[in-house]
């Protein structure tokens, strides 16, 4: 749990609860016994009772803090809700309980009246203090989650939208739709079933990207479909040029990944790189390890390549950290450019 800054609770709320505190004290006592107390009250024995008083709240309020903190490092309210309310409870209250059992170790003057009596309120209204203490800690800690996941999910359905836009905008870039268009035509004549097959999978592209654009994550089996139908496309135009080994593995189809972050890698290794029939680019899409897919190319830059802002990978890396996975590992050298994306399983995997 990340610590909380309590610099104006301290300021403010120390004296305002000894205060309170000194108030509650006063109103438990019977007016007799207390006036009678008064009567031989210095003109510092109100100020040193108040001070008291204050220290009380301030070490109710200061081990509270530093024990729901020491707590949080092994035992935290996420995975021991039922356990760790009671016992948090149980130890702040033993703690008050030795404190003020130190305090009335100190001989006071008799007429300040601290006696049985006190020492039982005492103890009652630092039980009282520490179930309050510990409800607050516990409804702090889920009002933070709350805020934090909510936050998370506003920031993922952006970067979310995000890659969609992406994905649209490639397939709605006009270089790209007179391509497949060309391509298209050029095969109507010459390989009719083969164009039949291409328009078939260019529609498949839309109406994935489309039926898919609200979902965070996606089965891994439904992405490979998708990425079968966008690489056709590529090789049915470019041939030889581009040469894609994908690696069975049906136990892992299950699995789980953002939408299109296969496709924005290909994508982005189609874009940055030269290639031709004679040097092609190998794409080889495997497993690696428990849960990780690798996509993995050969590496010859273009020119405008070299300086690229990698918006793509950025894009994928914050989904996985929004989606509180690991994220994707990149290695790249002068020959290769390497990218290993962890696959997230679920119940449902």
């Amino acid at each position: 749990m990340k610590s909380r800054n309590h610099k104006l609770f301290r300021i403010y709320g120390f004296p305002s609860f000894g205060l309170f505190l000194y108030l509650i004290l006063v109103l438990l006592n019977p007016l007799e016994r207390t006036f009678v107390s008064w009567e031989s009250y210095g003109p510092f024995d109100y100020l040193i009772e108040f001070m008291l008083c204050t220290f009380y709240a301030m070490v109710i309020c200061e081990t509270g803090i530093q024990l729901n903190q020491w707590m949080s490092l092994f035992y935290s309210w996420d995975h021991h809700i039922y356990s760790r309310f009671p016992l948090q409870l149980l130890l702040h209250s033993f703690v008050l309980y030795c404190l003020i059992r130190i305090f009335f170790l100190f001989d006071f003057p008799v007429y300040f009246g601290y006696d049985t009596l006190l020492h039982r309120q005492l103890i009652i209204i630092g039980v009282i203090m520490s179930l309050l203490s510990t409800t607050v800690f516990a409804a702090e800690h889920y009002f933070y989650n709350w805020t934090a996941a909510n936050t998370r999910s506003i920031e993922l359905e952006r970067y979310t939208n995000q890659a969609q836009l992406e994905a649209l905008k490639l397939q709605l870039d006009p270089h790209f739709l007179f391509n497949n268009l060309s391509t298209v035509t050029a095969l109507i004549d010459q390989q009719p079933a083969t164009a039949t097959a291409y328009v078939t999978k260019l529609a498949a592209i839309y109406r994935y990207i489309l039926g898919n654009r609200d979902r965070d994550t996606i089965f891994l089996y439904e992405e490979m479909e998708f990425i079968n139908n966008y690489l056709f496309l590529y090789e049915t135009r470019y041939g030889e040029s581009i040469q894609v080994n994908i690696e069975e593995n049906k136990t892992m189809l299950r699995a789980e990944i953002p939408p299109l972050t296969l496709q924005l890698l290909i994508e982005n290794a189609i874009k940055h790189n030269i290639f031709s029939k004679e040097d092609p680019l190998f794409i080889n899409i495997y497993y690696h390890e428990p849960n990780t897919m690798v996509i993995e190319n050969n590496k010859w830059l273009k020119a405008e390549g070299r300086a690229g802002t990698k918006l793509g990978l950025k894009n994928i890396k914050e989904r996985y950290r929004l989606l509180g996975c690991p994220l994707p590992e990149i290695v790249e050298n002068d020959e290769i450019f390497r990218v290993e994306i962890p696959l997230i399983i679920t119940k449902n995997s």
